[in-house]
């Protein structure tokens, strides 16, 4: 509950507080590096791509991952092709994920997510055939993608995305 206050109010202060004296609200320029990190939070550059899509690095068993950062994403996953890169191997069950107008084979493994030496648990990462999405980045000259960060993981550390500074925090 603390936690959710305390999101809550770095959002109002990150978001608007003043009249500006026209048809808006004025922009704060809270210092959300200091405020978050006396909370804990560990700090992600985003990079965002032409298309709109942000996405940031993080290390997977300690090799960096370009991650698609997806808040509308229910799980977390790399692409299966890139599974040997990141030391990872199948667990063997097979699972589905439904996606706009398409439904996907993937495969559950684990990994070691690191940034800034810290490690960020994940239980469950997911394997799929994600060539779809990079093939669609390369008409755009976008960057190319390891994985997807889903939800899952962004709700667990308590994602907090500043869209007009290109950040990410993350709590451990």
């Amino acid at each position: 509950m603390k936690r959710m206050f305390f999101i809550f109010l770095l959002a109002t202060i990150v978001g608007c507080a003043g009249r500006d004296g026209g048809d808006g609200l004025t922009p704060v320029a809270a210092n959300n590096d200091s405020i978050l990190s006396t909370e804990g939070y560990e700090v992600l550059k985003l990079h965002k791509m032409k298309t709109g899509h942000l996405t940031t690095t993080i290390r997977v068993n300690g090799k960096p991952c370009v991650f698609l950062v997806d808040t509308g994403g229910g799980g977390t996953l790399i692409d299966i092709s890139k599974k040997d890169k990141f030391g990872l191997q199948s667990l063997g069950k097979r699972d589905y994920a439904a996606g706009i107008g398409s439904v996907s084979s993937l495969f559950r493994t684990t990994a070691v997510l690191q940034l800034n030496g810290k490690e960020f648990k994940q239980e469950v990462l997911f394997l799929m055939d994600i060539s779809y999405l990079n093939t669609e980045f390369k008409k755009t000259k976008g960057r190319e993608v390891d994985g997807v960060l889903g939800t899952d993981f962004l709700e667990r550390h308590h994602a907090v995305i500043d869209y007009p500074h290109s950040k990410m925090y993350l709590h451990p």
